[in-house]
């Protein structure tokens, strides 16, 4: 297919605007007047998570090919002082090695019988090299990774039951919302499920900042603040639930990836992470960071503290442990989200796969428009790999890969900005390769400022990062991020060409082969 001049341009105008806003970090601190005591909001932005056909017929950037170079052999390192780690689910040797703050190298001498970058079995052992940790007892593990991640776990939770089991508690009996209300339990779900967090996690945090899981309150104060997150941009249930849920994936997000080594508390002590700390604990750490001075955070990380709030609402949340990620976990075969020979930009790399929250787990495709802006557009998108439909809303769809039913389970693709009204798709559906799923827009749950498709991708419930492991591989394309939100390559493994992501350039264009 040859280019003309006049689609050349319009690849460029609209590309300008077709990206995903990101929006700003929380406002400055404010003080709580809640129960527990008060201490001060602090915003901690979240750290990004970095990687690891056919031609197509339109112009690319050619890097030139480097000449591989040999393997080295590696020589085992035997260390005279070491400890030996247990793995948790989704731990790597690399991620290993920056929490332990130990060269990458030595860390792969003193360990040559593990994966060099893939993920290890929980329960592994892991030697640390030059590390001697055996007059420090490990940190309390608040919660397994299962207990923050929506997945596994989860399967045979009924969250109504569950609320409405407490007949005399506040979240019980309210209806709540911002435009339309809805039971409480309905907005726990509604957030878990856009979030990917552990509803069972959302009201055991309702519970032991205001008690209203179980119990009752006259307060409207308490009642506009049940996370005790007193900042009036987030006042109400659902907004109180937002900011928890961003909090959550921060921390989880952010060690799980290897780029949180310690916290500010609300009263700006830093706090370091114990190294041997799980994702799901960090996680907990970070939402209570936030809200906390330094002798409050140590009552609440206790086991007397937010664990024993947890325990009585649904028992050990070890008794019931999963692994999310797997050895040797790898993404299955997906295709670019639009038809064969139709031209599209690139105009987003690795960033938010959801509203203000990490991980980077997105990138963004525009087509190509005669004009800036959010317009509508005939180019259609369409379904990357074969699955079942999990959710419609306004501006989304999502559907998982191969035969797994719900998101808790295996691969699940989310397509954002995605218009799907004039067409009769329903939950349950399943949706072949290649078909037509709807039409671009700016419809949606995130802010944008052009007509075009975010595409995110979620593994056992948790967001898999673009640019990360397992790669992100799409038509033969791969994901590469950068150290900025939004920037990145798609290179093709087969010639090795790349293009940039960027909503500046006219050179951004890929098509998927006919």
């Amino acid at each position: 297919m040859k280019l003309q001049p006049v689609h050349v341009y319009a690849a460029f105008f609209a590309a300008l605007a077709a990206a995903c806003v990101p929006t700003g970090t929380p406002a400055p601190a404010v003080t709580l007047t809640l129960l527990p005591p008060v201490v001060n909001i602090m915003a901690q932005s979240p750290a990004p998570a970095l990687s690891a056909s056919e031609s197509t017929p339109i112009p690319t950037q050619t890097p030139e090919t480097p000449t591989p170079a040999a393997t080295p052999t590696l020589e085992p390192y035997h260390p005279q002082v070491l400890s030996i780690h247990y793995a948790h689910s989704g731990d790597t040797l690399p991620v290993l090695a920056r929490r332990f703050q130990v060269g990458g190298d030595l860390m792969r001498r003193a360990n040559l019988d593990l994966p060099e970058v893939g993920f290890l079995a929980m329960g592994t052992a892991v030697t640390v090299p030059d590390v001697d940790l055996s007059e420090t007892p490990p940190s309390f593990l608040i919660i397994p990774d299962g207990e923050l991640v929506y997945g596994p776990g989860q399967r045979d939770l009924d969250l109504r039951v569950t609320v409405e089991a407490y007949k005399g508690g506040w979240l019980a009996r309210i209806m709540a919302g911002n435009d339309a209300l809805a039971p409480g339990w309905k907005v726990v779900q509604d957030a878990a499920t856009a979030y990917s967090v552990n509803p069972r996690l959302l009201l055991a945090l309702i519970e032991y900042q205001s008690g209203l899981v179980t119990g009752d309150t006259d307060s409207e104060d308490i009642a506009k603040y049940p996370l005790n997150v007193q900042k009036w941009k987030f006042a109400k249930l659902p907004n109180q639930l937002v900011w928890a849920a961003e909090q959550l994936n921060a921390g989880y997000y952010g060690w799980r990836h290897g780029h949180l080594s310690e916290l500010t508390l609300a009263d700006g002590k830093i706090y370091p992470l114990d190294p041997r700390l799980n994702a799901g604990t960090v996680a907990v750490y970070s939402f209570f960071s936030h809200l906390y001075s330094a002798a409050l955070f140590e009552e609440v990380i206790a086991p007397s503290g937010f664990a024993a709030t947890y325990r009585q609402l649904f028992g050990d949340p070890f008794d019931y442990e999963v692994a999310i990620i797997e050895p040797g976990l790898t993404q299955p075969a997906l295709e670019l989200p639009f038809e064969p020979g139709v031209v599209w930009n690139f105009t987003g790399g690795p960033h938010n796969g959801w509203r203000d929250s990490a991980p980077w787990a997105a990138v963004d495709f525009a087509p190509e428009l005669p004009t800036s802006g959010c317009v509508e557009s005939d180019d259609w998108v369409v379904a990357s790999a074969d699955g079942i439909i999990t959710r419609i809303g306004l501006g989304l769809l999502a559907h998982t890969i191969g035969e797994a039913e719900t998101e808790l389970d295996g691969w699940t693709l989310v397509y954002v900005h995605l218009r799907v009204d004039r067409f009769k798709l329903r939950v349950g559906q399943s949706v072949q390769v290649g078909e037509r799923l709807g039409q671009p827009s700016c419809d949606g749950g995130l802010e944008t400022t052009g007509t075009h498709l975010h595409l995110a991708r979620k593994y056992n419930g948790e967001w898999m990062p673009a640019g990360g492991q397992p790669a992100y591989v799409l038509s033969d394309w791969e994901v590469v991020g950068e150290h900025r939100a939004y920037q990145g390559k798609l290179v093709e493994r087969s010639s090795r060409r790349s293009i940039d992501a960027c909503a500046c350039v006219n050179n951004n264009q890929i098509s998927r082969p006919r």
